[in-house]
């Protein structure tokens, strides 16, 4: 799956700046107050009988110093990523949507805390 245009959505909305607040499968350990997209392990599926058409996963994850700061974040790019019926650049999704709540754990260096959260999306391309 291509995270690109999920990127430009948030970035667009004033959730970040890619590169600095914004990430794709990769955050650097010394950014403080980040989100990350990941793409799945498993790739995303290609149905043959369904040209350009596809039923995938992604994982965000939000940084920030303190569960409260944390779970405002993830909660504003959960929202900003939950979209029906929608056309962001070259992907039109059908839905795209939060399968769990965020899911808080703390990371090593500098007391701060990641939120997991994993989507579900059907998108045409």
């Amino acid at each position: 799956m291509n995270l690109m245009p999920l990127a430009d959505l948030l970035q667009q909305n004033g959730l970040g700046i890619q590169g600095q607040t914004i990430f794709i499968n990769q955050m650097p350990v010394e950014t403080p107050l980040a989100v990350m997209l990941r793409t799945p392990l498993s790739g995303t599926k290609v149905n043959y009988e369904l040209p350009g058409y596809y039923k995938t996963n992604f994982q965000l994850i939000a940084r920030a110093d303190g569960f409260e700061n944390g779970k405002a974040l993830s909660d504003s790019v959960t929202a900003a990523l939950t979209l029906v019926e929608t056309q962001v650049e070259t992907m039109y999704f059908k839905y795209c949507r939060p399968m769990t709540l965020g899911i808080p754990f703390p990371v090593s260096k500098g007391n701060l805390i990641e939120i997991s959260t994993m989507f579900e999306c059907i998108f045409i391309q």
